[in-house]
């Protein structure tokens, strides 16, 4: 028989007991109490505890109502078991119990006082109610983000989905908890991207996604999704699945992708598409062998014309209106895009032969110049295409853009309406170019030179004055034909400076001639002008400089004009020509017969004298035309009060001919060659033309 524990070893457990051991009366005051519950309460010792408390309902609950239900409970049931409630320390500091308690009775069934046990509670409940404060968070941002929540478990069962992912997707949680909601939001091609989004959240990996859902009325919905796996002791119990709608979005970026890539006038692709594109063929092509391409760059005819007289909204239409025939005219798999301007261009992939690109060009040819109604105008355009169809040699899309360009002004330059690339237009450019940089330093190296043709009077025979001939002995082509260099210099704007010297040099040899030779005093100096100096400096202002210069008066000199010039800005070089004409320079139009000269125009313009072509008088095709068109000319010019020049006469019979004709002037070969002003002198001498 086991021997029982004497009432010391029950003192002991009283007294270290970890828990607060309590007898109370019913009424509320204690009777005993060990010393671990006067430390919870706040007390040094259990004496004082029982002293201090004369009501336990008043003085130590927090609600005093809790007393009440403390002892209901007991009374009811006999018993109480972890009663939680609110009491105050001995210093008033609030803190949290647990309670358990029975009712002790006496021999003939009283009640006699309850005896019980008190734990603090309070590290444990401060904890809860950071817990429940941190569900409540949770919960408010669960239920009430504007992002569409789901949670599911391990088995893809859905445990829970917020209002914003039922009013994104349609579905209410009880529709989402009965089926599987891949079925219902994923489509079909997308189920196995699905499972390998699953599987890497799964493993770990936690990466947004854009991609696509389905709505409940079928219709897709663009969405960034986010899934985080819930782990709970080490494992994975679920996954939440959280959905952005990104309509709005994809809308704005389609919206601005377009605006990008594509021309807002013609809805083509516009120069950054093409670009890309264009690099994507190239790099396909060295992939392989059997795939084709060709580069096409287009400008259109005369279009700077019909903006500037009809208007940039008429400009605007005729550009859609392109635009729309190139549309029609390509393949599927070729690119047709405007460049800017009226600048278009096309890759046509996947060709058999060149044929297969002729039948196209040919066919955005003859649509291009039928006419068109647009704004109540009927117009007619054309374009000029420069074409790269051998496209395997290179290696970027700015080396084909490069030649296709080159091939583009070739085809413009020819008024043709196409012109396939070859690398010898590569490499006239490269040698244009080389002549652009070298013609740049030749004044400062004074490689530039003036020689003298003269001009002879066929009634009297005698010299009338010289045309200043311009000539560039290069440092290693040797002398530059001026057909070779001029048009250079005209296109890069060279020709202000060089068009300036050579009136200044023009000016400084007449009055060298004129200082050694009295006799010289009336002759005229010629010299040659560009439509540049006309329009893009104040010419008449530098004449009146360099004549005051050199003492000479106006009359002495002579400005000549090409024909094809008028037809260019004819009211703003009229109007220069009339300033010119006041200051009493003398003003020609130089190559007569070779343009579009109108008579009804030629009579108001201030010119002194016509210089008929030598074509009329020297060329390969003379004819009884020829002469006649000399005799109208002469005819005319004289009715007008102008002098005539006839060019290029190199036979003796070509003298007499245009004497019957009572021409005024002529020079040529028969004369003279242009020669050095230093010669002029001897030549003057040895030919007896003096005046």
């Amino acid at each position: 028989m086991e021997p029982r524990p004497d009432d010391s070893v029950y003192r002991s457990f009283f007294d270290h007991s970890v828990e607060g051991i309590f007898l109370t009366t019913p009424a509320g005051k204690y009777l005993l109490v060990n010393g671990r519950l006067a430390e919870i309460y706040g007390f040094n010792s259990s004496e004082e505890l029982i002293e201090y408390f004369k009501n336990i309902k008043t003085e130590l609950y927090v609600d005093p109502h809790r007393r009440d239900e403390f002892v209901r409970e007991v009374e009811t049931r006999g018993a109480v078991y972890q009663f939680e409630s609110q009491v105050r320390k001995k210093g008033g500091t609030v803190i949290w119990i647990s309670e358990n308690a029975r009712q002790v009775k006496d021999a003939n069934g009283n009640v006699s006082y309850y005896e019980g046990t008190v734990v603090d509670i309070t590290e444990r409940k401060l904890l809860q109610a950071a817990m429940d404060r941190q569900r409540a968070f949770y919960e408010q941002l669960f239920h009430n983000s504007p992002l569409s929540m789901v949670l599911m478990d391990a088995d893809r069962n859905v445990i829970e989905c917020n209002s914003s992912f039922e009013h994104l997707f349609g579905y209410s949680l009880a529709e989402l908890k009965a089926r599987s909601m891949r079925e219902l939001i994923v489509p079909e091609d997308l189920h196995l991207e699905s499972e390998n989004y699953r599987v890497a959240i799964l493993s770990g990996i936690t990466i947004p996604k854009e991609t696509l859902r389905l709505h409940k009325d079928g219709r897709s919905i663009p969405v960034t999704m986010q899934a985080f796996p819930v782990i709970i002791e080490n494992s994975i119990a679920g996954i939440y699945y959280i959905y952005e709608d990104i309509t709005e979005r994809k809308t704005y970026e389609d919206t601005i992708t377009r605006q990008a890539f594509h021309d807002p006038l013609t809805a083509l692709p516009n120069r950054n598409l093409f670009n890309e594109r264009l690099n994507r063929a190239v790099e396909r092509s060295k992939r392989r062998e059997s795939y084709h391409f060709a580069l096409v760059l287009m400008d259109l005819d005369k279009f700077k014309k019909i903006n500037d007289t009809l208007g940039h909204l008429m400009g605007d239409q005729l550009l859609c209106h392109v635009g729309n025939i190139l549309r029609s005219c390509v393949r599927a798999v070729d690119t047709a895009a405007r460049m800017g301007g009226d600048e278009f261009a096309l890759i046509l992939e996947e060709f058999q032969s060149k044929q297969d690109v002729l039948t196209i060009l040919e066919r955005i040819e003859t649509l291009l110049r039928e006419p068109v109604s647009i704004m109540g105008h009927i117009l007619q355009t054309s374009g000029s295409m420069g074409i790269v169809i051998n496209t395997e040699d290179y290696t970027t899309g700015e080396e084909l853009m490069r030649d296709a360009d080159i091939a583009m002004y070739r085809a413009k330059e020819h008024r043709k309406p196409y012109q396939f690339f070859s690398i010898e237009m590569q490499q006239e450019l490269i040698a244009t170019m080389e002549i652009e940089t070298d013609l740049k330093q030749a004044l400062t190296r004074e490689e530039l030179s003036l020689h003298y043709q003269p001009i002879v009077s066929l009634a009297q025979n005698r010299l009338e004055g010289f045309e200043a001939l311009l000539r560039w002995e290069h440092p290693v082509h040797g002398m530059m034909p001026p057909e070779r260099f001029i048009p250079i210099a005209e296109d890069t704007g060279l020709i202000l400076s060089i068009g300036n010297w050579v009136i200044t040099e023009a000016c400084r040899q007449l009055r060298h001639w004129m200082d050694e030779d009295e006799s010289l005093r009336n002759l005229v100096m010629s010299v040659n002008v560009s439509i540049r100096q006309f329009t893009q400096i104040d010419l008449p202002a530098e004449i009146s400089r360099t004549l005051k210069y050199y003492d000479l008066e106006p009359a002495r000199l002579r400005l000549e004009i090409t024909e094809s010039m008028l037809i260019r800005d004819l009211d703003e070089i009229v109007s220069v020509l009339r300033k010119l004409k006041s200051m009493g320079v003398k003003l020609a139009i130089d190559d007569f017969g070779t343009g579009y000269s109108s008579l009804s125009y030629l009579k108001d313009l201030p010119v002194d004298c016509l210089k008929i072509d030598r074509s009329f008088i020297s060329g390969d095709d003379q004819s009884p035309d020829s002469y006649q068109i000399v005799k109208s000319v002469t005819a005319m010019a004289q009715t007008l009060g102008m002098t005539v020049v006839a060019e290029g006469v190199e036979e003796k019979y070509q003298q007499e001919l245009l004497r019957d004709l009572h021409c005024d002037n002529a020079q040529g070969f028969l004369y003279s060659r242009a020669i050095k002003g230093d010669s002029i002198a001897a030549w003057i001498r040895t030919n007896g033309l003096a005046r």
